[in-house]
């Protein structure tokens, strides 16, 4: 018996399992990076919010590409912040939405 043929099939079999598991922790975690650096966007455009800044706001997401949306009920408006993040495991995209939409959102009372 040839024992090399055999761990090289093993192997050959093996490795697309391995890079489809080693693709998805990079999707992971780039969606988890766009999360973090989307909650310090928010954090920046929720001051820039209470000033009624709303031009810089504006400019300030078009330049980063981040979507915004308001919705004001009573004394309280949610602040909610979208970005695309694009999946680059192949077959990913019949699990998730590629690209996928990472959501921060914050709820601030007015004054």
């Amino acid at each position: 018996m040839n024992k090399k043929g055999q761990a090289l099939v093993e192997f050959i079999l093996i490795l697309p399992i391995f890079v489809m598991f080693l693709l998805s922790m990079l999707d992971f975690a780039n969606v988890i990076y766009r999360k973090y650096h989307l909650e310090n966007d928010l954090d920046y455009i929720v001051d820039l919010y209470r000033q009624a800044k709303t031009t810089e706001i504006n400019i300030y997401a078009q330049s980063e590409e981040i979507r915004v949306d308001y919705q004001v009920v009573g004394d309280k408006t949610t602040v909610i912040l979208y970005k695309n993040v694009d999946i680059i495991t192949p077959g990913a995209s019949l699990i998730f939405d590629d690209p996928y939409t990472v959501e921060v959102k914050r709820v601030i009372y007015n004054e």
